[in-house]
């Protein structure tokens, strides 16, 4: 029991450190939005994270004694995944970006845990419990203090921002899409590094005519926009599009997805923190107290979970 609830300790704190690595893609693009073009945000990143994990999987695979699966009845299950939870993500996401306000943006993004809860009934069959219900709702109420500014300066009516909106929804849905099948890989045994690597691999072919012919790439400007532009990209490289989502794979394992993408209700909190460290931004009472209430409802759904459905389930005492 002791060791089940020291499993359970470590993946609630990796779900809390996947969300912090997650969260820092947003000051991360703001501290260098002004050096490069979105699709060379987008997906440069993505490439080098490619080919620096590409050994890092050669390694495992020697290690295991087993080949690279570059053979169709392999790759097959990868071409999804990649061509939507990957490049049309990253994809829509950037324009989806560019065409609408940040408020709105911020907003719609609450609706990934839902977008997942969908799929994963579908797709996994999952179910969603009274407990899951309430952190549903307790999480929503903490990212609705945590962003109250952001709600007050919404405009979801205006019909300048309406194909942006509609283009970031789609984006949100790529996302619950792509969470929901990584799930499905881990349970066919594929590893964290084969599900990072052979994903963003149909994803960075995909990118390869926008950064020819719709931002065309060049190196040597690419090299000289200045350390903190180069730095941040490689941030993005290896903590956001690599380390984080090795450690999501590695959760996966353990957690149904449902439960472990209610850790993005964090990433608001997250976000605002950040903001102030590296931003100069400030945090309120509300956002500190909106980030307390995400806290609890992940405690709710990784460590307490059975403790609280068995609490529910419990019959009441019959008067005699």
């Amino acid at each position: 029991m002791s060791f089940f609830r020291s499993q359970k300790i470590v993946d609630w704190s990796l779900v809390i450190l996947i969300n912090f690595m997650w969260a820092t893609q947003v000051p991360v693009i703001r501290l260098i939005g002004d050096a490069y073009g979105p699709i060379t945000i987008a997906f440069i990143p993505m490439i080098v994270s490619t080919l620096i994990f590409l050994p890092v999987l050669w390694v495992e695979n020697k290690k295991r004694g087993v080949k690279m699966k570059w053979r169709w009845r392999d790759l097959k299950y990868f071409m999804l995944p990649g061509l939507v939870g990957v490049f049309l993500m990253q994809y829509l996401y950037t324009i989806g970006s560019q065409r609408t306000l940040a408020a709105n943006a911020g907003i719609i993004t609450l609706t990934i845990p839902v977008i997942v809860a969908i799929f994963a009934s579908v797709l996994l069959k999952e179910k969603l419990n009274i407990v899951r219900i309430l952190s549903f709702i307790l999480a929503l109420g903490g990212v609705v203090m945590t962003s109250f500014s952001d709600f007050a300066s919404a405009n979801f009516k205006q019909g300048n921002f309406l194909a942006g909106n509609l283009i970031f929804l789609l984006a949100c849905c790529c996302c619950g899409f792509y969470n929901t099948y990584c799930k499905l890989l881990v349970d066919k045994k594929f590893t964290e590094v084969e599900i990072l690597v052979y994903g963003s691999i149909i994803g960075s072919i995909a990118s390869i005519p926008l950064l020819i012919w719709v931002e065309p790439f060049h190196l040597t400007s690419f090299l000289h926009s200045g350390k903190v532009a180069l730095a941040g990209m490689l941030e993005l490289s290896l903590i956001v599009y690599g380390i984080s989502m090795l450690l999501f794979f590695y959760v996966l394992k353990r957690m149904d997805v449902t439960q472990a993408i209610l850790g993005t209700y964090l990433l608001p909190f997250f976000i605002a923190l950040l903001g102030i460290l590296l931003l100069n931004e400030k945090i309120t009472y509300l956002m500190f107290f909106g980030g307390m209430l995400i806290l609890i409802s992940t405690l709710m759904v990784t460590i307490y979970e059975n403790a609280l459905l068995a609490f529910f389930k419990k019959e009441k005492p019959v008067a005699n």
